[in-house]
């Protein structure tokens, strides 16, 4: 797991570093790698892709260690005012300052605690991006819920780099917004994929490419399943079923040992989908996204199992 880009956010106003130099992915190069969706499509047709963030694969996972946090600050004041009143502690010896002391630290706890759990909660279902093929434009929802809308062959695209769980680099997919200089970095967003491995990041990147470029056909069979997400709440099910996916590749053994983990991390999820608005882009965007009628390469949630809709 990876928060990168929202925990801390992109770094911005600054100058292309070497790293970005050396790893830009360009529109035009077709690179001979086996194609991956990643999960990222919401739905596609002949002239958009709709795809999800690159936080959305462990969403409720933030909101998960927000929650452990508030359990014990309030656990830990609630103990403490039992031994204070039901135990009937006595006022001497500094006990009553040490119990107020450890209150304090505890409420402490559990405010870091909700102001970390409401990184997703109250925010957004999802924060979604839009390839408009016809117009050849990049729509991104922004955190704050505002729109970035630039020119597909403007962005300056490039590989990065996150920090994932115990300091792990991950790879991912960054488009970077340059001012007029062409070398500083204005503005930040990154496709879903975060990934140990610099080959699937590749592969996710041709994906987007090639649909950009050579048009749904070239990519139409990468996409297995769409997010139940467009307009709408995923359903526990799924959300259970999106979590259990990314442990997927464990081996038999970690994948029982980290499951009542992921069941914990599947109620979180679903309260953040519960609490959080459903992204919309402006209308006048969201009519250039819509297939005309009787487009054949239509594809969304609808192509899913039932229980996966």
């Amino acid at each position: 797991m990876d928060f990168t880009g929202l925990m801390p956010r992109f770094p911005n106003d600054r100058p292309l570093t070497a790293f970005e130099r050396e790893h830009r992915l360009l529109q035009k190069k077709r690179l001979d790698v086996p194609l991956l969706a990643q999960l990222c499509v919401v739905r596609m047709n002949a002239g958009s892709l709709l795809s999800v963030d690159r936080w959305y694969a462990w969403r409720g996972f933030v909101a998960l260690l927000g929650a452990i946090g508030v359990a014990f600050g309030v656990g830990g004041i609630l103990m403490l005012a039992w031994i204070l009143v039901v135990g009937e502690l006595p006022n001497e010896n500094g006990l009553w300052e040490a119990i107020f002391i450890g209150m304090g630290m505890c409420a402490a706890l559990g405010a870091a605690g909700a102001w970390v759990a409401c990184k997703e909660m109250f925010r957004w279902t999802y924060y979604p991006i839009a390839l408009d093929r016809k117009r050849r434009l990049v729509h991104v929802f922004r955190l704050d819920g505002t729109v970035l809308t630039a020119p597909w062959d403007k962005i300056y695209f490039t590989l990065g780099r996150g920090k994932g769980t115990f300091g792990w680099l991950n790879w991912d997919i960054r488009g970077l917004i340059l001012d007029g200089d062409g070398v500083t970095v204005k503005e930040t967003f990154a496709f879903c994929i975060a990934t140990s491995r610099v080959e699937n990041a590749y592969s996710h990147w041709e994906f987007l490419r090639r649909y950009m470029e050579e048009g749904p056909q070239a990519v139409l069979d990468a996409v297995l399943f769409c997010m139940p997400v467009d307009g709408k709440r995923e359903s526990f099910a799924f959300g259970k079923e999106r979590i259990f996916a990314n442990d997927a590749q464990q081996p038999g053994l970690a994948y029982l040992i980290l499951a009542p983990f992921n069941y914990l991390h599947a109620i979180m999820r679903w309260a953040v989908m519960r609490t959080s608005n459903i992204p919309a882009f402006p209308p006048e965007i969201e009519a250039t996204l819509r297939p005309e009628p009787g487009d054949p390469y239509v594809r969304d949630a609808s192509m899913n199992p039932e229980d996966l809709r």
